[in-house]
């Protein structure tokens, strides 16, 4: 009996229940070969129902992701597709529909060893930039892409347009990379050189579960397959079978393949490629020895400097972000960056375009949103709906409309006359227009730290504040469950992290207002008389501080506040900083080996190689100078609030404890117990003026 095609079924069923399939494009998956043979998985919308001009050949955005290009339910998704809501590729995105309603094709590839795509990744290796390039020139090839090409994305798929641009193919006409970091050390894994352990921990257990497919109802599903091996129009019925319902195929099946015990599939049909199964199975290992997807986490954790050789051969943290930057320079293209003030790669967007606009068309947008969109509290705060801050916002759509307007189309409509840089200044006017950043009319204005907890912009009177650690101190908000982690035998210390800058990294963005009058009693404070008037503080605050310690190891957390009428404390921004690392290096020199890119803006680089930690620099009392630039932001403090610098020696468990005060035996344990309690000095006088400088707009 001839088997009735899946499209002809589904559009039966949509009729049965009184709905139409979409017909505003069509798709088109398959495995791209790649110059070693690696199959990467696309999906490519060609639009049929356009707002403008709906006749192809049509200019091309795409996304480059190892977060899965698409994914379904393998069970409901078999039976139902699209019609129980359960499957999700790209169409489903409003960012994605805007364009193809405007007139360009759309594709989204996973990366190597994620998603359906063939090998095996170490994040970040240079096979991904490669790929990237062959995958620019097989869109620009193709009959339904006039030879224009441009990307979006944000986080890894931001960090992947600035890979894909260091190669230069002919085709990529401009991108849009939104939350990247510059460098991927102190800007990523290390901030300030301590290691983001409640990051590392969330989004590796993230990739742990898509990279192999794992199917978790109701949180995880697999990658839609993109290679059709039965030819009977629908994919998700090519994902194996999982026998003893354990939510992975890969514990049911011998690999290699058996011929006598090949893996089976929900419609009862024999393959032999098995295609998505080979897939899956490399992204654990492979046959010819190669390791499968490397674990960040397992990688990072053991890292500790910026120098650390990489498990693949001559590789370092450089080599994965920093030293793409003069390639990128020197290919000219058009780079539009979006970041948010509360990211954790803020300072990377600010630095990405203030380095670059000289060499590539260039624009800057800041707002007042996390990694992925602005929490409920912020939104409260500020009178926003969030509705318009997650995601793809409201804003970047209009600004990314024009942006592939001018670039892949041609259309002459101001993008490169006008201001560059929009920022939401928040607390304030709101929404913002400026020529440079810095702003060139800042004003640094310093605050210095006095006695009784205060903080005034005249004077030093000579004394010394003390601390002593409090590791109950962090600096989340929203409790966040991280049980799961057991059950996936990656075990954390902790089974409560708490959602804040960078724990939103791995995906999960805050919903409370980020408070910090309780936890403000577990640091040391100043705080500011209130202002006599509004106080528009947009740029890199620097801190400057004299400390000596009890021990000879430690780490400092720094916090500016706004505190309102009642003593309401409202974090503004944070950073960092491991005092080994104290010492200031010339900060071109994140760039390895440099051939003379001139990294702006000039901030405080602390080096972060082995060779420029100072092992036991607090010993014998040893004072030592700090200066650390926090993360750049845009706030106004109003009128009769006060301006407040908090300082922490710990924010467990966001961050892993030093390992130098661990008490115990064997390796530490990151467990609060068992770790010495530093008690600090902070030192403040003519010759030693602790502070903080404020870049003040008039």
């Amino acid at each position: 009996m001839k088997r009735l095609s899946y499209s002809v079924l589904l559009s039966a069923v949509a009729l049965f229940l009184g709905c139409t399939p979409p017909q505003d494009f069509t798709k088109l998956s398959q495995l791209v070969p790649m110059r070693d043979g690696t199959l990467i998985a696309v999906d490519v919308f060609i639009p049929t129902k356009c707002a403008a001009p709906c006749e192809g050949p049509f200019p091309v955005v795409w996304e480059y992701t190892p977060y899965q290009r698409s994914n379904a339910d393998p069970y409901i998704g078999f039976l139902f597709g699209e019609l129980m809501g359960k499957t999700d590729d790209a169409s489903h995105s409003e960012v994605v529909q805007l364009l193809l309603s405007h007139g360009y094709a759309f594709a989204r590839a996973d990366m190597r060893g994620s998603g359906a795509s063939s090998g095996w990744r170490m994040d970040f290796m240079p096979d991904i930039a490669d790929d990237g390039k062959e995958i620019v020139d097989w869109i620009a090839a193709q009959p339904w892409c006039d030879g224009n090409v441009g990307m979006i994305g944000g986080s890894y798929l931001g960090w992947s347009q600035l890979a894909v641009a260091s190669r230069a193919p002919e085709a990529l006409k401009c991108i849009m990379p939104s939350v990247v970091p510059f460098e991927g050390f102190s800007n990523e894994v290390y901030p300030g050189g301590i290691y983001s352990y409640a990051f590392l921990q969330l989004w590796g257990a993230g990739m742990f579960i898509t990279d192999r497919n794992i199917y978790i109802p109701g949180s995880y599903n697999p990658t839609i397959p993109a290679f059709d091996e039965d030819g009977d129009g629908l994919y998700v019925d090519e994902i194996p079978f999982d026998q003893d319902f354990s939510g992975t195929f890969m514990d049911d099946y011998p690999w290699p393949v058996d011929p006598a015990n090949p893996p089976q599939y929900l419609d009862g049909v024999v393959r032999t490629a098995h295609s998505y199964f080979n897939a899956t199975m490399e992204h654990a290992a492979h046959p010819d020895g190669a390791p499968g997807d490397y674990d960040m986490n397992e990688v990072a954790k053991d890292m500790y400097f910026i120098n650390a050789p990489l498990p693949m051969g001559g590789l370092t943290a450089y080599d994965l972000l920093n030293n793409l930057i003069p390639l990128i320079m020197e290919s000219g293209i058009p780079i539009y960056n979006n970041g948010g003030w509360f990211d954790g790669f803020a300072r990377g967007t600010t630095k990405l375009y203030a380095t670059m606009e000289g060499t590539n068309p260039s624009k800057l947008i800041m707002q007042p949103t996390y990694h992925g969109a602005i929490s409920q509290g912020f939104a409260d705060y500020f009178g926003l709906d969030r509705s318009d801050f997650t995601g793809y916002t409201k804003i970047f759509q209009q600004e990314m409309l024009r942006w592939f307007a001018h670039w892949l189309k041609g259309i002459e409509n101001g993008v490169e006359s006008e201001a560059p840089i929009k920022i939401y200044v928040m607390n304030g006017e709101g929404w913002r227009e400026e020529n440079e950043w810095p702003l060139a009319r800042q004003v640094i204005t310093s605050y210095y730290f006095e006695p009784n907890g205060t903080l005034a912009t005249a004077g030093t009177t000579d004394g010394s504040d003390v601390y002593t650690t409090d590791y109950t101190h962090n600096s989340g908000f929203d409790v966040f469950d991280a049980s799961f982690l057991d059950l996936l035998g990656r075990p954390s210390v902790t089974d409560t992290f708490y959602l804040n800058r960078y724990t939103a990294l791995s995906g999960y963005t805050p919903t409370e207002l980020a408070v910090r009058t309780d936890k403000d009693l577990k640091c040391l404070t100043y705080t500011s008389n209130p202002l006599a008037e509004d106080t528009e503080v947009t740029g890199h605050p620097i801190i400057h501080l004299w400390v000596s310690s009890t021990t000879a190891h430690g780490d400092l957390f720094f916090y500016l506040e706004d505190v309102d009428e009642t003593g309401e404390a409202v974090l503004v921004t944070e950073s960092p900083l491991r005092i080994g690392f104290a010492a200031l290096f010339d900060d071109d020199e994140q760039i390895q080996p440099n051939p003379g890119v001139d990294v702006l803006p000039d901030l405080p680089w602390h080096g972060f190689e082995d060779t420029q930690y100072v092992d036991g620099i607090l010993a014998g009392g040893n004072v030592v100078e700090i200066v650390n630039d926090l993360y750049p932001t845009s706030w106004v403090f109003r009128q009769g609030h006060r301006i407040r610098v908090s300082i922490a020696g710990s924010d467990w468990p966001t961050f892993r404890l030093n390992p130098h005060l661990y008490t115990g035996e064997g390796d530490p344990t990151n467990i609060p117990g068992d770790y010495t309690a530093p008690t600090i000095t902070v030192y403040r006088s003519a010759d030693r003026p602790s502070r903080i400088e404020l870049p003040v707009i008039p």
